[in-house]
């Protein structure tokens, strides 16, 4: 019994040892470059917002140094190709009760130093607003859904195959 408590203590401390939160990236990639998304909408600041948000993800994460483009092992690019809104909830006489607000971005990782894209995808998540909405309201929405893509992304990248 003693021998099987020891086994366990030894397979619990050291099997965490060589457990990496870098999940599946290449083991020569060490920082991020995120370059400001480009922007096919001609929403003001939702550019700076999702790039600034990408950026912050990146930092808290804290897996890799995020740094300039010249000193960069991967590179996260993107285009947000369009922000639209959907009726998600309709009452009695086709009155809409609740909208989600969709940004939908293209996202690009490449790897810089074997010039290779890692993983490349078009990415959409929403945020809800009320159908009587006001422009502040549309506004909370489209920061909560870069929130969520901000998360994806950081996801996406972590975690590749």
């Amino acid at each position: 019994m003693a021998y099987r408590l020891l086994y366990l203590v030894f397979l619990t401390s050291f099997g965490c040892l060589s457990y990496s939160f870098t999940g599946s990236l290449p083991s020569h990639i060490k920082s991020v470059a995120i370059p400001l998304f480009e922007d096919n909408t001609a929403y003001p600041g939702v550019r700076e917002d999702i790039t600034n948000r990408v950026i912050d993800e990146f930092i808290a994460d804290n897996t890799l140094n995020v740094t300039s483009e010249s000193q960069a092992d991967l590179i996260i690019s993107g285009v947000i190709t369009s922000i639209t809104q959907r009726a998600a909830i309709l009452s009695a006489g086709e009155t809409v009760d609740e909208y989600q607000v969709y940004v939908n971005v293209k996202v690009k990782c490449e790897d810089i130093r074997s010039n290779k894209i890692l993983w490349e995808k078009n990415l959409s998540q929403f945020g809800v607003m009320p159908g009587s909405g006001t422009q502040d309201e549309r506004n909370q929405a489209i920061q909560i859904a870069i929130e969520k893509l901000t998360n994806d992304i950081l996801n996406n990248t972590l975690g590749y195959w």
